[in-house]
């Protein structure tokens, strides 16, 4: 008999042990698209009306709101950057200390911009300009000097009139 109960608690054990819940992985987060991408796409789209503005300021309150979006787009962009993508690089860059302070530095511009906008405050959506275009020519120096927006779309600037030539000059 007690073989029989040594069988049975084994059995139980087994089941119990069975039972438990086997501990998930999170999966790493990846993005769907490239980091070049997001660049294009993203920063350079949201960007270039900070830098407009920075010169002649919005009119009317939907060029405010328009503005506002894009600054939180940029935002929101530069904290998109630090997770890898699909690009050949991505994870190569996301791994790099220096890469994840330009994303950081880019997202809290973008906030900084967001504020600027929200009080109309032509002096600090210059200083935010400025401190965009810093910190995108900085990084660029640094991770992409040959081909910045690496032949995406053909252009560099959506806002600018160009014919797709000028896509590696900046």
């Amino acid at each position: 008999m007690n073989s029989f109960k040594m069988s049975i608690l084994g059995v139980c054990a087994i089941a119990l042990f069975a039972c438990k819940p086997v501990p998930q992985v999170a999966p790493v987060a990846k993005l769907p698209v490239s980091l070049n991408a997001v660049m294009a796409t993203m920063v350079n789209h949201s960007a270039d009306p900070i830098w407009i503005a920075a010169r002649e300021a919005p009119k009317t309150e939907k060029e405010w709101r328009d503005l506002e979006r894009h600054a939180y787009q940029l935002e929101v962009s530069g904290a998109l950057l630090v997770i890898p993508g699909t690009g050949p690089l991505d994870e190569q860059w996301t791994q790099r200390a220096e890469w994840r302070a330009f994303a950081n530095a880019l997202s809290r511009a973008g906030a900084a911009a967001v504020i600027a906008v929200q009080n109309k405050d032509q002096t600090l959506i210059n200083k935010s300009g400025d401190e965009i275009v810093e910190i995108c020519e900085s990084c660029h120096k640094q991770f992409k000097p040959d081909l910045p927006t690496m032949r995406l779309f053909g252009e560099l600037s959506p806002h600018e009139e160009n014919d797709g030539t000028a896509a590696d000059k900046k």
